[in-house]
């Protein structure tokens, strides 16, 4: 997966970005759309523009479902609910909305998210056994995670990178 020190994730594609620093011009400027808005968009359409016409929309909630569900559901039915619907609604906010950027803005930190190099795929979770994480770049991005057009997001600091987040161009 390719570095990104750049803000085009800003206006394109769809993210999920925990880090402060990523976040920090954007949220005082943009009010975070909830997830459960996005969700009622993807079965009944989608509005004519986007909220407060911005070519950024964020969406919170998305980690706190996800970490509500590892209490009682297994990753792999956890992978199948964002299949269905936060895939879902990355496919159909790229038909409506092409030149807007979609970021799910996460609460981190920054351990619970684990690019695995061997497998190319963003896990999401506690502790070390991958078998009890939710594979979230697979779930939300259906593979374009993996190669080009997928980038984590760095934010540097004292001369060193920390990954802030995970951005993909385009999704099939």
């Amino acid at each position: 997966m390719h570095e990104m020190s750049s803000t085009a994730w800003k206006r394109k594609g769809s993210s999920i970005v925990w880090h402060p620093n990523l976040l920090a011009d954007l949220i005082p400027n943009i009010e975070p759309t909830p997830l459960r808005v996005l969700l009622h968009w993807l079965n009944s359409g989608f509005p004519e523009s986007t909220p407060g016409g911005h070519r950024t929309v964020l969406i919170g909630g998305l980690q706190t479902v996800v970490e509500t569900m590892l209490t009682d559901s297994t990753p792999d039915q956890i992978a199948l609910w964002l299949r269905s619907n936060a895939l879902g609604s990355v496919r159909a906010w790229k038909q409506h909305w092409p030149d807007v950027g979609l970021i799910f803005v996460m609460d981190g930190p920054g351990a619970l998210f684990e690019f695995n190099e061997a497998d190319e795929i963003v896990y999401f979770g506690r502790g070390r056994d991958r078998a009890k994480k939710v594979k979230l770049s697979l779930a939300i991005w259906n593979g374009a995670a993996s190669g080009a057009g997928a980038y984590q997001l760095v934010v540097e600091k004292d001369r060193t990178k920390e990954v802030g987040g995970y951005f993909v161009e385009r999704v099939s």
